[in-house]
Order: C-alpha cells, then sequence, then structure tokens
C-alpha cells in the first residue's frame, strides 16, 4: 500500500514499483483496513460520493459508482441512513464498497470478517469471492481464522516471526502431512506423558510429534489403525487422557507444524512504535521516512517537555509562601488572610492583549504588597 518500508530489492504493485511510483500504486488499489473506515455520521452515500472525490473522479462516475455499488452490497434500504444505524456487516459491505469506488485492481483486506458473527462472516465470504470471480479482481487478505483461508484463497503463506514460512495452495500445504492427526489431551502434565510420546516415535506408531501446552498432536499414517496401538500404550503407562481426537489434517496443523503453537495461541500485536516499522527503502520515497518519522517524534517530545516546564510559574512558590505565613505584624487583623486564587482564576499571560499587560504588572504587585489592617 506504499506505506510500509522495506530493506532490500524492489516491489511492484500494478505493475509500478513502490519506491518511484507511488501515486500510481494508490490509483489501482484498494484497501480495507481491520478498523472500519468509513464516517459514522455520514449516511452510506455520503461515504461513497467522499471517497469517490478523494480518488478525484467525475461526479457524473461518481454517482454512477455508486449506484451500482449500493446494488452489489445490497445496500440501497440504508443507502441514506447514517452508518451508525448499521449492523456490522452493513459497516463491513460498505467499508470494501468504499474501497472499490475508484475501480481498483487489486484490493487488501485486513482482517475484514474480525468481529463479525458467524452468519454475518459467511454472507462476507460469498461476496469476497464474487469479487474475485465476476470482477477478477485480485485479493491480499489476511485473516485469523484459518477455515477462511482454506475457503477462499488459491494461496496461503504462513508467516512466523516476521518470515514467510511457506506459500502454497491450501490442499498442497494439506498434503504435506501425510496420513492422520491425531491429538491427546492430558489431565495434567506427568513425566510419563512425555515418555509415551517418546516411546510412540521410537516405534514408529506416529511420524512426527508436536507438543502445545498439555497437548500432544500425533501424526500417523493411518489413524484407525494407530488408535488401539495408542490407547493400549497409554493405558500401560498409567496415562491419565482427558480428550482424545482423529481427524484429517487442517491448515491449522499446517500452521502448528511451521510455527510450533496453535493459530489461537500466537500473539499477532507487536509492541514496537509504528514508526520503526518504515525501515529500509519503503513507503514511497527511499530511507528518508525512517528518519523523518524519527525527527518528528523527537521534536514531539521536545516541545511536550518544554511546554511541561513553562507551564509551571516561577512565581508561585513565592506567593503560596506569602498566603501561608502567618502575619507577624504587630497590628495583625483579626481576619483571615484572603484565600490564595485557585488555578482556574489565574489567567495565563500570553493570554492578554498587548493593552492589558500593565494591567497584569498592576495587578502582580497589588497581589504581591503586604497585606494592611483595615
Amino acid at each position: 500500500t506504499t506505506l510500509a518500508g522495506f530493506d532490500s530489492g524492489s516491489v511492484h504493485v500494478a505493475g509500478y514499483n513502490v519506491d518511484t511510483a507511488p501515486d500510481q500504486v494508490r490509483a489501482n488499489i484498494g484497501l480495507v483496513a481491520q478498523n472500519t473506515g468509513v464516517d459514522y455520521f455520514l449516511t452510506g452515500r455520503e461515504n461513497l460520493r467522499l471517497q469517490g472525490q478523494l480518488y478525484h473522479l467525475a461526479k457524473d462516475e461518481i454517482e454512477q459508482r455508486i449506484t451500482e455499488l449500493a446494488a452489489y452490497f445490497e445496500l440501497n434500504e440504508l443507502l441514506d441512513a447514517q452508518v451508525l444505524s448499521y449492523s456490522g456487516g452493513m459497516r463491513r459491505k460498505l467499508d470494501i464498497a468504499t474501497a472499490l469506488i475508484h475501480r481498483p485492481k487489486i484490493v487488501f483486506l485486513d482482517e475484514p470478517t474480525l468481529g463479525l458473527d458467524i452468519k454475518s462472516r459467511k454472507s462476507l465470504w460469498s461476496y469476497i469471492e464474487k469479487l474475485n470471480q465476476e470482477l477478477n479482481l485480485t485479493i491480499l487478505l489476511t485473516t485469523h481464522y484459518l477455515e477462511e483461508a482454506d475457503k477462499l484463497a488459491h494461496r496461503v503463506a504462513i508467516i512466523n516471526n516476521g518470515q514467510i514460512a511457506v506459500v502454497d495452495t491450501p490442499a498442497a500445504l494439506k498434503s504435506k502431512i501425510c496420513g492422520d492427526a491425531v491429538t491427546l489431551t492430558f489431565a495434567e502434565h506427568r513425566q510419563n506423558n512425555e515418555e509415551l510420546a517418546w516411546q510412540l516415535q521410537q516405534e514408529g506408531t506416529v511420524q512426527k510429534v508436536v507438543w502445545e501446552e498439555n497437548r500432544l498432536h500425533l501424526y500417523v499414517e493411518h489413524g484407525a489403525t494407530a488408535v488401539t496401538k495408542i490407547a493400549a500404550m497409554a493405558t500401560a503407562k498409567g496415562v491419565e487422557i482427558s480428550e482424545f481426537s482423529i481427524s484429517r489434517p487442517s491448515l491449522d496443523d499446517v500452521f502448528l507444524q511451521y510455527t510450533g503453537a496453535s493459530f489461537n495461541e500466537t500473539s499477532t500485536e507487536g509492541g514496537e512504535e509504528w514508526w520503526h516499522q518504515w525501515a529500509g527503502k519503503g513507503g514511497g520515497g527511499g530511507g528518508k521516512w525512517a528518519k523523518k518519522w524519527q525527527q518528528q517524534n523527537d521534536t514531539t517530545e521536545v516541545a511536550a517537555a518544554t511546554t511541561q516546564s513553562s507551564d509551571v510559574s516561577t512565581e508561585w512558590p513565592a506567593q503560596q509562601k506569602s498566603w501561608s505565613a502567618p502575619d507577624t505584624s504587630t497590628n495583625a487583623s483579626t481576619e483571615s488572610p484572603p484565600a490564595a486564587p485557585t488555578a482556574p482564576s489565574w489567567p495565563q499571560q500570553n493570554q492578554w492583549g498587548s493593552g492589558d499587560t500593565q494591567e497584569w504588572q498592576k495587578w502582580e504587585k497589588q497581589d504581591a504588597a503586604p497585606k494592611q489592617e483595615k
């Protein structure tokens, strides 16, 4: 999308170089971010019209595209209603529609079904399939749902610690795990659980063993035959199994083999500040982007520190002392000293006009003068 940097090589999207032709790249792609990009206080029509204007489309073309997209995504009924009245599924469809207003060649969908219920998720799947098949759009989709990747993707890339571990079709990835997947869940962690796994490998009963906390994933050639032997060995060793399942390999098994953890167990949040990710050449202008954001961040921090220090009045401690100190004069008044002014009543000097400067100084001196007995 031209926003992320890269360290070496070159990147081409829709035939254009991301580093040297970012504007042409943006004109040929659509982006649906993880968090919705539509304005909740505008209507669906106004959101679509605004997006078309941002792409400098002609007025007639914008209206034509609104009509087409509203019909395609079944938005006509609520097109002139505020988006805040939409359901989650409707908002997501509007989000995708805004990304298509300028007829892009490639669409990026960042977890498009996140937070949707099963019915809305499967409904959106059908639209995504239609976009690819009917409109011939190339779609790059990221997802937390491996079932979604299995159903929608022609090719799947599994990423581990920022590196692509493997890329292939879902069927090819699953076929690399021969036979069946047997999963044992133990009631508690004991040494004999590990001894069972080691013995099964030694005797050739299983082809591969993967531990996931208290679950043991076994990959065998013939599940039905292996189950009987596994159960007998577990009983002989006194291993207590709370759950026992057998299935054909899924993308979750593939993910487990390449990352060492189930997809649901992996963390997707990074602790690194966002501008640190603008590394290398990218961002549509070279390594200067990383320096630009570093400089901006440093400037903001310095400005914040300066503002904080300048907000502290150097005269406040003296004023406070004069308010709190007892009156030691011989003709002391029996009246209570005037209360210290509260923070809101202290005007900031930079809020006074030039003609008020003398009044400010007069008021300040009068306040600092010793109090006389009435």
